[in-house]
Order: structure tokens, then sequence, then C-alpha cells
């Protein structure tokens, strides 16, 4: 097991460029003084959830550089995949191993226009971080910042140090939130290809045209 976690979930590749200068000095600056591993993964997570702003605007399935973990640092804007390799390669760059999960989900707060534009209340590879600590993954969700979940009164995604951290069925006040329809499974690399090829498949022909003059 430690091998193969040596070799595919700490490695860098071209999205998740753990390698880069500005990957390795952010992750030194956030944790250099910080010696337990689960206190440098909370750290982490919750700058990328925080600082990292969520947004659609930059959601495009055309230009594989606008995904990769140095370009988001540099943007401080990503929606749940690029956030999540971003801080899939500040754990690598501290040796800690990480991979993505993705799944189908249906997001009931989803704003009416955006749901117009997709067609749907389905987000398609919906993706989120599993760490490797303690021979045990667990799942990291760092997608919506806390500024953002106390405007719309969504519930904030919080790390305990323990227990996996997704999106809650519920919202603040009891309303439907999130809801987890099909598991995709785990990737050590962004599958760039599957996923474009997925949600052009899937979305409709105002989605596609919206994904595809993103960039």
């Amino acid at each position: 097991m430690l091998i193969l976690l040596s070799e595919k979930y700490l490695k860098p590749t071209f999205f998740i460029d753990s390698d880069s200068e500005i990957v390795i000095n952010l992750a030194k600056k956030l944790t250099n003084d910080i010696g337990q591993d689960l206190e440098r993964v909370k750290v982490l997570y919750e700058y990328v959830r925080d600082e990292i702003l969520y947004t659609i605007d930059n959601f495009q399935i055309t230009n594989p550089s606008g995904y990769k973990a140095s370009e988001i640092i540099q943007e401080k804007r990503g929606f749940c995949i690029t956030k999540s390799i971003l801080l899939i390669a500040l754990l690598r760059s501290i040796n800690i191993p990480a991979r993505l999960h993705f799944a189908d989900i249906i997001n009931h707060r989803s704003p009416d226009h955006l749901q117009k534009i997709m067609g749907t209340k389905v987000f398609i590879y919906h993706g989120y971080v599993e760490f490797y600590l303690a021979n045990t993954w667990v799942k990291l969700n760092p997608a919506f910042n806390k500024a953002l979940v106390e405007k719309h009164n969504l519930p904030l995604c919080e790390f305990d140090g323990m227990n996996d951290v997704i999106y809650a069925p519920y919202d603040d006040n009891g309303n439907l939130f999130v809801e987890y329809v099909k598991d995709r499974g785990v990737s050590a690399d962004l599958p760039f290809e599957e996923i474009r090829n997925a949600m052009e498949e899937f979305y409709s022909q105002a989605m596609k045209t919206h994904l595809s003059n993103s960039d």
C-alpha cells in the first residue's frame, strides 16, 4: 500500500503540479510552524476553502491549463474541481497522499438562472478531495467559501480532524440542500477528457455553449 501511495497519490502531474515553486512556497508559508500533519491539513483545507473564492465564472472545458494548481493560486478563484486540485497539490507537496473523488450531485439550492442554463439541477463530476493519514482515507470538500455560505445561509463544510467533510443533505433551515446520486470513483489525476466528454453529452445546448465560451 505504501508503494502504491507513493507512486499514485504523492507524485506531481500536469494538473496537480505539486512540484511547482508557487505551490511549494504557499504550502511552506501556511504550514511552516505547524508540526502535526492533521493540523497542517486543516490549515491548507481552510485556506483553499476560504481564500480561493468559489465561482463558476471560470468553469470551462476547453483549456486544460486553467485546471492546473499553480494557475488556481494565481487566479484565487475556482469551482469544486479546481479548488480540489489545488488542495491536493498542496497536500502532496508536504508529503501527504491525496486524490480526487467524483460524484454526481443534485444541488437543491442552485440558483434558478443556473438551472435554466444547465437544463437540470444535477451537477455531474462534482469533485472533492480524499487524503490519506493514519491508514484512513478522509473526504474533504473545499468548494464553498465561508463568506458565500454565510450570505446564502448554507451549511459550512468544517474539518474536525477526523470525520469526512462533504455537503450536508439539508441547509440550516431544514430545507433539502445536496443529494449525492452517483459515485464516479477516485482518480490520482484529473481525467480531463473523460469529464469534458461526459459534460458535452449530459448538459443542454445552452450549457455546452456557456462552457465552450468561458475561458
